[in-house]
């Protein structure tokens, strides 16, 4: 867009300074002294500094000189170093002693018979945009500093240029050598294990969509072994008509996250495993008696009933409930580990149980009632 407005500014400011030549010469020819007109006020009207060589001569307008002041003349022959056409780059001392950045439009100066009598110029001072370019860069470089040294890798999707930055850490973590140069979406998707790839799409024209606020996938990579799960991170920056301009995020490898997970799954399975196979009753309720966990043994004495945060009120008969509250009040204030409860059984029997009950406390500060029982004698009437 800058670089729109400049061009439209250079062609501006070339057609005044060759229109400014032009009269200049038309007025020499008739030997008369160059009075002031509106297009030369307009070229010493502009804040832009200007010039123009004819043949040896150099002229250039207030703003030039207000610019370089007492290091005109020096900046002139600097000037004249440069080819007589396109943009070119210099640093030149302006007025204040302090040697700038400038970017320099030059386009050649023909007189009516199209011969080559010299060139007009703008300069621009760029020093200010190049330290905000300066500062932007060592901004970016620190950001992605910190980023890869938390171990996320970064990558950057320009959807209108179709092109794709993948940093260092990306590629490390992807799996490609430092020497390698992915550039594309299909060097991500590529590895996206075969039984992810729907849900990794999926998630993907989602969030292109504008159905959500942010992209999040986890998912496995092919050919990995041991398998290697990352997790993608990403926001997408979209147009007034919602249309797709960028995407850019993180990734970071989460294997030993999912493998720990696996573990503690397992874990779990075989735990519950052990309970749904105990040939003793097993529960677990937290302190205002809603169960939370009742095995496959304990469950034939409700008659395999919904239990799942019910209390004996409401999966026992008054006087059985009363007799359990009795006993998980003496186990949680009294401390009564070992007590005698009775259940009934599906056939509308009777079975005494020993039971153990003790209180464990989460992490969280949440304290459970658990407990377990052995029958100690046969069902009676």
């Amino acid at each position: 867009m800058l670089e729109n407005v400049l061009f439209g500014l250079v062609i501006f400011l070339s057609l005044v300074s060759l229109a400014l030549f032009f009269r200049l010469q038309k007025e020499c020819k008739r030997k008369i002294t160059p009075k002031s007109s509106p297009i030369e006020n307009i070229f010493d009207s502009l804040h832009v500094p200007i010039f123009y060589k004819k043949e040896t001569k150099y002229e250039a307008n207030k703003a030039f000189h207000r610019a370089f002041g007492s290091f005109a003349k020096e900046a002139f022959e600097r000037l004249d170093t440069l080819p007589k056409h396109g943009q070119h780059t210099l640093e030149l001392t302006f007025d204040n002693n302090i040697l700038k950045s400038v970017h320099i439009h030059c386009a050649p100066l023909f007189d009516t018979k199209q011969n080559p009598i010299g060139m007009t110029g703008i300069v621009f001072d760029t020093s200010e945009l190049n330290r905000t370019k300066e500062n932007l860069l060592a901004h970016k470089e620190r950001l992605e500093s910190a980023i890869e040294g938390s171990g996320d890798g970064i990558w950057d999707w320009n959807l209108t240029r179709e092109t794709l930055f993948f940093s260092k850490t990306w590629k490390h973590i992807m799996g490609y050598e430092e020497e390698d140069n992915p550039s594309k979406l299909t060097s991500w998707l590529n590895l996206v294990h075969p039984k992810d790839m729907a849900m990794v799409n999926e998630k993907l024209a989602l969030h292109l969509d504008g159905k959500s606020d942010f992209l999040y996938i986890e998912h496995r990579l092919r050919e990995t072994q041991p398998l290697r799960w990352i997790t993608v991170r990403g926001k997408a920056i979209f147009d007034k008509k919602g249309t797709p301009l960028r995407l850019t995020g993180t990734i970071r490898d989460i294997t030993k996250r999912k493998h720990a997970e696996a573990n503690i799954a397992l874990q779990q399975a075989i735990f519950l495993s052990f309970f749904e196979n105990l040939p003793a009753i097993a529960f677990i309720k937290n302190t205002k008696g809603h169960y939370i966990y009742l095995n496959r043994s304990y469950q034939k004495h409700i008659g395999f009933r919904t239990w799942q945060n019910k209390t004996a009120l409401e999966l026992f008969t008054p006087d059985v409930a009363e007799a359990i509250m009795e006993s998980d009040r003496l186990a949680i204030y009294e401390g009564l580990v070992e007590q005698t409860v009775t259940l009934p059984t599906e056939e509308g029997k009777e079975e005494r149980f020993q039971t153990y009950k003790f209180v464990i406390e989460s992490d969280e500060g949440g304290k459970f009632l658990c407990g377990f029982g052995i029958m100690i004698n046969k069902s009676f009437t």
